[in-house]
């Protein structure tokens, strides 16, 4: 089986914007100053979409949040996050290189309230408590037992009455035969070394992240034990469902 935490790890030291948006031009080997710009810029989207969702369902505006961006990459969302708020922004990934280039990022840009963090991809550092927490296309590919674990400890460290803001992957609707390939690629390793040198016509094998299904009624059952109202808006990855979960943290 191959484990998350080493394929992420491949991800960030070979290719880490492609890791976070699969699309040729975020390929390290194709990356031009254009294309790491509009990467960035559909952070800046998202970001103002987030804004604009949290405030039309809470009443509650980020420009004074404390925030945690759990999997936050070379800083796609943190580094927005941070214009948004004068307060102070985390982002917490496992790959040492992918947070080395995250700080150069930031740098750049002159982020002051900005922090990045290295964690073992096992259990949450010690941290403060957060007015937001938001995590997106992330836990999708964390093992489903270590993923849960790790939603309640992201709950755990927002502050009462602060918002959980986290999109999880909970189905798929892809043709049967896509769907067995790619679950068989990220679960056998050696279906994967056969797929892979197939279609590079050399042995090797082909890092693929994978997209774990979560169980709808088990996020549910763990969300209400911190809040009574589950706004839930779906999101669709190519092909792979999910939903943002979003909730005001009441105990």
């Amino acid at each position: 089986m191959h484990d998350s935490l080493s394929n992420w790890k491949t991800f960030g030291k070979h290719d880490p914007y492609y890791g976070v948006l699969s699309d040729e031009k975020y390929k390290t080997e194709n990356l031009t100053g254009e294309s790491i710009r509009e990467f960035f810029q559909t952070g800046e989207e998202y970001v103002q979409e987030t804004s604009k969702r949290i405030e039309e369902n809470f009443s509650f505006q980020i420009s004074s949040a404390s925030i945690l961006d759990f999997g936050c990459g070379v800083g796609r969302l943190a580094i927005p996050f941070a214009r948004q708020t004068q307060q102070v922004v985390i982002g917490l990934d496992i790959s040492t290189d992918i947070i080395a280039k995250a700080k150069e990022h930031a740098q750049a840009l002159d982020s002051k309230n900005l922090e990045f963090i290295v964690y073992d991809g096992k259990k949450l550092p010690k941290l403060p408590s957060f007015d937001l927490v938001n995590s997106y296309i992330v836990l999708q590919h964390i093992e489903k037992q270590r993923g849960l674990a790790i939603i309640e400890e992201l709950i755990q460290k927002i502050k009462i009455g602060g918002i959980a803001h986290i999109q999880i992957t909970h189905g798929h609707k892809l043709p049967a035969h896509t769907y067995l390939n790619f679950y068989l690629r990220t679960k056998v390793s050696w279906y994967n070394f056969l797929y892979s040198s197939l279609k590079h016509r050399k042995l090797m094998s082909e890092p693929v992240m994978q997209m774990n299904l979560y169980d709808k009624k088990s996020l549910h059952k763990l969300f209400s034990k911190y809040s009574s109202d589950i706004v839930e808006v779906q999101t669709d990855h190519g092909g792979f469902i999910g939903s943002f979960f979003m909730f005001r943290r009441e105990k």
